[in-house]
């Protein structure tokens, strides 16, 4: 039996058929494997019969929001690992480092990175979420020993081992409800939260897995944790559960992340400066 074959319209104008379930890295190492090393994220537009786009173009835009990380909707223009299997269809574009979406997708990857690093220092930690800023990034964690700033140069260390195994980013699934059991199960209030307020019964939810560590998350993600080359925790502080100073206190770390050194060290010269 053959496998069906989709059109894949490319920003150039061009379209290639390609099988049922070829990935956006796929196409990108058929243009130029250089283009594949240097591509951190695909953005998927749906296309009607005629080719046209449909949709809005600026649906995956605002990733930093709780809706982005966490929401299954999957309409519209979106972001998408390099893995993802394409099986309709689609409007692609490949975002390189060079992209400010793109470097949002890396600040993301380097709060799991980071999550992953605390969990590994310290087990007993309960997550709560890791968005990406406009400066960087932060996550959020409950703990009822207060981080040190020793701890949190133990955490920077060990985030470059996490870093250095270069563990993949894979993406998975679950029903609803047995990710609720289980967060409430492990007495994960803020995942079981996070959870309830995004999905619906019958839903199937993502999680992103690198290595031993599992975060509930919408993702994309950069390919591997080796994809986030520059990264640097910054600060501490408090911030209330959902908001509510009747709610547990959470110790939300900051830092943030570029794609090169050097960007990261311009980046702290500029504050310098600004100081």
């Amino acid at each position: 039996m053959s496998v069906p074959t989709i059109a894949v319209h490319l920003p150039d104008g061009s379209v290639r058929e390609v099988p049922s379930g070829t990935t956006p890295l796929d196409i990108a190492n058929s243009i130029s494997p250089r283009l594949a090393a240097v591509s951190v994220v695909a953005r998927l537009t749906p296309v009607d019969a005629t080719g046209e786009m449909t949709g809005n173009e600026d649906t995956a835009s605002d990733s930093a929001s709780d809706a982005a990380m966490y929401s299954a909707s999957e309409s519209g223009s979106r972001l998408v690992d390099l893995s993802t299997p394409l099986t309709e269809d689609t409007r692609l574009a490949l975002l390189k480092e060079t992209d400010p979406e793109a470097l949002k997708v890396v600040r993301h990857s380097a709060a799991h990175v980071m999550a992953t690093a605390v969990l590994e220092l310290f087990p007993e930690t309960k997550l709560g979420h890791g968005p990406a800023t406009d400066q960087g990034f932060f996550y959020d964690f409950y703990r009822e020993t207060p981080f040190t700033p020793e701890d949190l140069a133990a955490i920077q260390a060990k985030m470059a081992e996490v870093i250095a195994r270069d563990e993949k980013f894979v993406r998975e699934t679950t029903l609803r409800e047995d990710a609720l059991a289980e967060f409430e199960h492990d007495g994960d209030f803020m995942k079981t939260h996070f959870v309830a307020k995004f999905t619906h019964p019958g839903d199937q939810v993502s999680f992103y897995r690198n290595g031993n560590f599992v975060d509930f998350c919408r993702g994309p993600h950069v390919p591997s944790t080796g994809r986030v080359k520059a990264v640097k925790v910054t600060n501490l502080a408090g911030a209330y559960w959902l908001g509510d100073e009747k709610n547990p206190q959470l110790q939300r770390i900051y830092g943030t992340a570029f794609f090169t050194q050097k960007e990261l060290d311009a980046h702290f010269a500029r504050l310098e400066e600004a100081a």
